[in-house]
């Protein structure tokens, strides 16, 4: 249960909100057991979550918030060291195979190498959420494939899209 409030994925904006939930729920319990605990966690969970929601659609900042893309909009994505590692891991996987050199008409995955951080323009094919901005990603890589990187929300960090670049 306690896995539900992590904050880390939120842009930083929204994890403001999301860690006083966060940090009550670990005090709840380390300090009570019993099955209310559980269903007191489960409210807090629920009133997290509303409150995260009102946070993302208002004007925390004096400016309002930014349209959510649409399907077919571009955005820029930033990689996290697991998006890395499976991008590289099915490129090398081609070559290692043979059917780089082997000529069998098979299409691989061929690319420069990438690293966490590294940020490409990506495609939105899907948006999940208009309140927080999740959206599913074709990340245009340097090289014959794409990533899809799945219910992405905006942000600087890792693991989030961004209409800036900033690399």
């Amino acid at each position: 249960m306690l896995a539900n409030f992590r904050f880390d994925h939120l842009p930083e904006r929204l994890q403001a909100v999301s860690r006083p939930f966060h940090d009550l729920a670990h005090q709840l319990a380390e300090t009570l057991s019993g099955p209310e605990v559980t269903k007191a966690l489960d409210d807090l969970w629920k009133a997290k979550n509303w409150a995260v929601l009102v946070a993302s659609t208002a004007d925390l900042e004096g400016v309002a918030p930014a349209a959510v893309p649409e399907a077919g909009d571009t955005v820029l994505y930033r990689l996290t060291a697991n998006d890395a590692a499976a991008i590289n891991r099915r490129r090398t996987d081609f070559e290692t195979s043979g059917s780089a050199s082997d000529r069998t008409g098979f299409v691989g995955h061929v690319g420069n190498e990438v690293q966490e951080g590294d940020v490409f323009p990506a495609v939105v094919v899907r948006v999940w959420s208009a309140a927080s901005g999740a959206c599913n990603l074709q990340v245009l890589l340097d090289g014959t494939d794409v990533y899809w990187a799945t219910s992405r929300t905006e942000g600087d960090g890792a693991g989030c899209w961004s209409r800036k670049g900033g690399a």
